[in-house]
């Protein structure tokens, strides 16, 4: 037997289309008999198999499992209405009366009236969605999991698809330009509003609280983890991508996300209901901070008056590593590492490093002397630091290092200097 549904709805219109936003449960949503469809399910955009196939070899299924999680453990839950085509069947628009009022005039109320009523579906209606398909799988299988979200309720964007080849273009149109022309979230952003990933929460954090951060503007708010050395960036100490890969290094992702990926094992990120862990992983990222500003403590005298000490950060020779993004997330690896194995004397030595990028320690590594700009190679980077500290690397990973340091020289007969730290 076929559902008949009455949904709550406001229509509006948007160029060619007229749309209807409805309110559907999360039950009638995933149901495969008349809830939404997605595209290839549907074949009301396109009918070859082949072109299906590989619309639907284009739904990740890693992004779907997150998004089941979230919905089944994330008490803030919140999405986005999802576009959905409709096709067939028989609805109805019912528009609902508003009495008149004396702070309403008749003109108000008239509009009003055409805006407000119930759309009624026989189940005899195709329903296939246009953007969203992603949240529609992790909607299954939520649902599927704890049917008693079924109650819950979506916003559902309607737009009407005609099934003869003008509808059928304009319904691709409108498909195409919802998935070409959305406009992710940057990075940056995300770290700014993100309130369930614990390295953008203590990136914030850091920004507001850590005392060199707090009242300066020494953190550049970038779409990139690099910094643009010059007018823009020159008197920033680095950036808040590069205060969150450092965070990605120190806190234990393991061991504060409860719920894990069924496929791939990695941690599904759903902020921690006990306050204290995100404290707790705050104090170890601000301990690393207090250590870096020990071992160079340059860094805080430019953090603290960058007029006197803008020589640090400079275009033409590159200044100082360690006021280089990628300079200060190898330092937190060697950190890290050797914080863990209980050789801190080892992170000690950091300090002895000749901070110039442009000197014979750092040229072909993390300095082009040939171009004078930096090379941004973090795995050779780091490898290259321990090998310098005496850390017994693999014979694979030392041939890589030498290769590294011969083809960034152009001198395929220079050999890699002796470690340096032992």
């Amino acid at each position: 037997m076929k559902k008949h549904l009455f949904l709550p709805c406001l229509t509006g219109k948007f160029g060619s289309w007229r749309y209807y936003n409805i309110i559907m449960k999360i039950k009638d949503i995933v149901d495969l008999k008349t809830g939404i469809k997605s595209v290839p399910e549907s074949r009301k955009i396109y009918s070859s198999n082949n072109l299906n196939q590989i619309l639907q070899r284009a739904i990740d299924s890693k992004r779907i499992e997150p998004i089941k999680k979230y919905i089944l453990k994330q008490k803030d839950r919140y999405f986005n209405s999802i576009t959905v085509g409709i096709s067939g069947g028989d609805p109805k628009w019912h528009p609902v009366s508003i009495r008149k009022d004396e702070k309403f005039d008749e003109s108000v109320i008239n509009y009003l009236n055409s805006m407000y009523g119930i759309l009624e579906l026989t189940g005899e209606e195709e329903l296939f969605v246009l953007d969203g398909q992603h949240r529609l799988f992790g909607l299954r299988e939520a649902y599927e999991s704890d049917k008693q979200i079924g109650e819950e309720e979506i916003s559902i964007m309607l737009v009407i698809h005609k099934d003869n080849p003008e509808g059928l273009k304009r319904t691709r149109r409108i498909f195409v330009s919802l998935n070409r022309n959305a406009k992710p979230v940057s990075e940056g952003e995300n770290i700014i509003l993100e309130e369930d990933d614990v390295s953008a929460i203590i990136a914030r954090s850091l920004v507001e609280r850590y005392k060199l951060f707090k009242n300066r503007e020494v953190i550049a708010f970038n779409k990139n983890l690099n910094l643009k050395v010059g007018k823009q960036d020159g008197n920033k100490f680095t950036s808040i991508l590069a205060l969150y890969a450092i965070n990605e290094v120190i806190v234990d992702n393991e061991k504060i996300y409860t719920y894990k990926n069924e496929k791939n094992k990695k941690p599904i990120r759903i902020r921690p209901e006990d306050e204290n862990i995100i404290e707790r992983e705050y104090k170890k990222v601000e301990s690393f901070w207090n250590i870096y500003f020990s071992l160079f403590p340059k860094a805080k005298d430019f953090v603290e008056d960058f007029e006197n000490n803008s020589s640090l950060r400079n275009n033409k020779d590159g200044g100082v590593f360690f006021l280089r993004p990628i300079g200060q997330e190898v330092i937190a690896k060697v950190y890290r590492r050797y914080s863990d194995s209980g050789k801190s004397e080892h992170v000690k030595k950091l300090q002895l490093i000749e901070p110039k990028l442009n000197s014979d320690f750092w040229n072909y590594v993390l300095w082009d002397p040939f171009k004078n700009k930096m090379l941004t190679n973090k795995a050779y980077a780091l490898n290259y630091l321990l090998y310098h500290l005496g850390e017994e690397l693999s014979k694979k990973t030392i041939a890589t290092i030498k290769s590294n340091y011969k083809k960034n020289s152009g001198d395929l007969n220079l050999s890699l200097p002796n470690p340096k730290l032992l």
